[in-house]
């Protein structure tokens, strides 16, 4: 029987970097028609939505079973 540790070694790169991915999200503040807005994000990039506010889309994450991280 493998460990954790040894089953995650064996991963590519890319099937590694897909852990958790479907259930990632993260914000980028935007500008739109004059006002600041976030925009929801797969961990893959894709835009998904606009909130008004971090603690919005915090909420919703926890509604729909995702996790919001922070991107620098």
């Amino acid at each position: 029987l493998m460990t954790s540790t040894e089953i995650l070694k064996q991963l590519s790169p890319e099937a590694f970097a897909a852990l958790g991915a479907e259930n990632t999200i993260y914000l980028r503040p935007i500008v739109q028609n004059g006002v600041l807005v976030f925009a929801v994000h797969t961990a893959a990039g894709q835009p998904i939505g606009l909130m008004e506010s971090p603690e919005m889309a915090h909420a919703a994450a926890i509604q729909h079973d995702m996790t919001l991280v922070s991107v620098h």
